[in-house]
């Protein structure tokens, strides 16, 4: 039944992934004309959404999806949908072709497939459970950096501002200052395909949504990685702070991370 819901995820990105195509230019040239694009991104994540769930309940009418626009439709199944029709909207509405459509299949509290996919680059990273994780029918793995100097990294904020914010900037300069360095590229989902395919070698991030992570956790699980609340345990969609790397550098990272 797994392989069904990952079969069912990568269907549901890449159809998605043409409507941000399609939507992409349009846009661009609302931006260049000085005209208000919030509308049109916004109708871009709702289109992008209702394929994706169209998708899934053609199949699966019972399940439980989470969505970023729609939030929660319950059907008291054990089978969770968390989808992000457009992680990284910003990105997106700046004629910037960094973002992703991401789905995470999550079972009786456990993900156990994903999908992500980058239209522009024609990268779909996906995973199952126990079955590897893969880039474009290639599998991956994740980095063997060996210490936190030799890394490079994806941080994600939280976006509320409040005073716990200068911890944050805190922790990313000191991070920053003393490895080969840390990034912000707006999306989450597509900073855990990196990290799973070796790209770069740890993340973290506050107060995001399961939608934004739960493809990204099962694609860094199955590719050799690790992932776990600040705390070093299991990590839950009540955390506040997720924490992924390559498992060989994690508990120095998590040391430099105490606080946020």
């Amino acid at each position: 039944m797994i392989d069904c819901y990952l079969e069912i995820a990568i269907k549901a990105v890449q159809t998605s992934g043409h409507i941000l195509v399609d939507y992409f230019q349009k846009v661009h040239d609302f931006r260049q004309k000085n005209k208000n694009i919030r509308d049109l991104v916004t109708e871009v994540d709702i289109l992008s959404e209702k394929n994706i769930k169209s998708k899934i309940e053609d199949v699966f009418p019972k399940h439980t999806i989470i969505a970023e626009e729609t939030k929660t439709e319950k059907h008291g199944s054990d089978v969770i949908w968390h989808i992000d029709p457009l992680d990284g909207t910003v990105n997106y509405s700046q004629g910037i072709p960094l973002c992703a459509v991401s789905v995470g299949v999550e079972k009786k509290g456990e993900i156990v497939a994903g999908a992500i996919y980058n239209p522009f680059l024609e990268e779909i990273y996906y995973a199952s459970k126990s079955q590897g994780a893969y880039l474009n029918g290639k599998l991956i793995h994740v980095s063997k950096k060996k210490t936190l100097e030799e890394g490079i990294y994806v941080a994600a904020f939280s976006a509320v501002s409040s005073s716990a914010k200068k911890r944050e900037y805190e922790i990313f300069g000191k991070i920053n200052d003393t490895t080969r360095g840390v990034l912000r590229i707006g999306s989450a989902a597509l900073a855990l395909a990196y990290l799973a395919c070796g790209k770069i070698d740890g993340f973290w991030s506050k107060d995001l949504f399961s939608w934004d992570l739960a493809a990204g956790i099962i694609l860094v699980e199955e590719s050799g990685g690790k992932i776990s609340s600040a705390e070093g345990k299991k990590y839950k969609f009540k955390d506040s702070v997720l924490v992924a790397s390559n498992k060989i550098i994690h508990e120095n990272l998590l040391n430099v991370l105490k606080g946020l």
